[in-house]
């Protein structure tokens, strides 16, 4: 959203709040009389105002005028043309959205011109729970449009909408990660109907393959594909792997990160290299789990603090699951954590949060963008951020201080390089890692303490 439009939202929302019309005064019986007058149903409607509230009343009607004033010359600017454009296309999206909200084969939600009017509170996805917003979810499983692939991916579809929303719905908004879709109105369809059981158009999402445009349009999970990588589905022997295609930076530090959280018993989702792709296999495939990202709950903040503190509400255990990720986050310098690549994993039955889902998008961590200046960390701005969050947090430095980590060792780190055929500076990497290991381990360990100014902050001083 635009700062312009966010504006236009916040003025719309003070002025539902402001009365609406203008101030009259009226001579009776030789005393000034105020009213509040405004239209309503095309007739004058009028209030008396006493005395004791016509400052505070006449204060709003004057902040009424500005704000309106304002909104008037936003709307006229070409981003608030754009943003009312947005506004009459969602209103016309919202009259096809009519159907029932489906988990398998099971209702969970009725729609009715966008609005959910009966549900099953236990079974509703995260995001719909929080929003109630129908064609927000829906958008957030469409494809992502930046991606030159997928404009590639559209235009072989022949698919004539740009909208989102339509874009899921083009698949019944079904994921190869979850079990939930849309039925819309008169549909007879059952899950076996639109669940999918091939992917034509692998090679054209992954790498812009032109015989893409030879097959005929078909029923595809890359429409509900989510993530900015160009990345495909691919169904082997009954198992949909994801494809993504990565520089060797990128699939050496997936790869090693994925080697590494293994070895230290952490749960990790599986990577492997397939030529010169690398793959994972879906890890709620043959589950009774559906994936939900935390963006279900925290839309794009990916505050440390603020994500642990929203996880620990729900469940302690999954509050030291997430402060397991960001640890390992912190040593093998994963820049990327945010809101769409870690979540939640849910019963398919009852709804309920059984874990945070499996460690996986880490190819944008440790070497990723090129070798680190050094391999001390003492600038480090990860370990800076992870030792502020729990200097700020100290349910969450409590959690931490109690928890027992597993030890990185060298041997480990070698056995890792051993297991991934890329060439890289081996020496550059082990030290980073257990240098990032031991200032971590040293901050978590420290009680927090004054430092000269008088402020609270953790032993171990980090260069600002």
């Amino acid at each position: 959203m635009t700062d312009t439009a966010e504006r236009i939202r916040q003025i719309e929302e003070e002025l539902a709040a402001l009365p609406t019309g203008y101030i009259s005064k009226k001579n009776i019986g030789g005393k000034e009389r105020c009213y509040l007058q405004w239209m309503e149903n095309g007739k004058l409607k009028s209030k008396y105002i006493k005395a004791s509230e016509f400052e505070k009343i006449l204060a709003q009607v004057e902040t009424r005028k500005r704000l309106q004033a304002e909104l008037k010359q936003l709307k006229e600017t070409p981003e608030g043309i754009r943003d009312e454009k947005l506004k009459r296309k969602a209103v016309r999206n919202m009259i096809y959205i009519t159907g029932t909200l489906m988990s398998e084969d099971r209702a969970v939600a009725e729609v009715k011109n966008g609005e959910i009017t009966e549900c099953d509170e236990s079974l509703l996805p995260l995001y719909l729970k929080r929003t109630r917003n129908v064609e927000g979810w829906l958008a957030s499983r469409a494809i992502d449009a930046h991606r030159t692939n997928s404009r590639l991916l559209k235009k072989a579809l022949r698919l004539r909408t740009a909208d989102d929303a339509q874009i899921a719905l083009a698949v019944n908004a079904a994921t190869v990660t979850d079990r939930y879709w849309f039925r819309p109105e008169g549909s007879t369809a059952v899950y076996k109907d639109i669940r999918f059981k091939e992917n034509y158009f692998d090679s054209l999402a992954l790498r812009g393959d032109p015989d893409g445009f030879s097959h005929k349009p078909s029923r595809t999970p890359e429409l509900t594909n989510t993530g900015s990588y160009e990345k495909c589905w691919r169904l082997i022997d009954g198992v949909w792997w994801m494809y993504k295609n990565e520089n060797q930076n990128e699939m050496f530090s997936e790869l090693f990160i994925c080697n590494l959280g293994e070895k230290l018993g952490l749960d990790m989702a599986h990577y492997e290299l397939d030529g010169e792709f690398i793959r994972s296999g879906n890890f709620t495939d043959g589950t009774e789990y559906n994936f939900e990202p935390i963006s279900a709950i925290m839309d794009e903040n990916d505050d440390y603090s603020d994500c642990f503190n929203s996880i620990y509400e729900i469940s302690s255990e999954l509050a030291e699951q997430y402060l397991r990720i960001i640890w390992l986050d912190t040593v093998c310098y994963n820049m990327d954590r945010h809101t769409e690549n870690f979540g939640f994993l849910r019963d398919v039955h009852s709804g309920k949060i059984i874990s945070m889902a499996p460690n996986y998008d880490n190819n944008i961590a440790l070497i990723s963008r090129g070798y680190p200046n050094s391999t001390s960390r003492e600038n480090d701005g990860l370990v800076r951020f992870f030792r502020d969050f729990l200097r700020d947090n100290p349910t969450a430095g409590k959690m931490f201080q109690s928890m027992t980590l597993p030890e990185i060792t060298e041997n480990m780190i070698d056995e890792c390089f051993s297991e991934i055929p890329i060439d890289v500076d081996r020496k550059f990497i082990k030290e980073f890692i257990l240098n990032g290991q031991s200032i971590v381990q040293r901050i978590i360990e420290e009680d927090i303490s004054e430092d000269e100014d008088g402020e609270e902050a953790f032993g171990i001083m980090l260069t600002e």
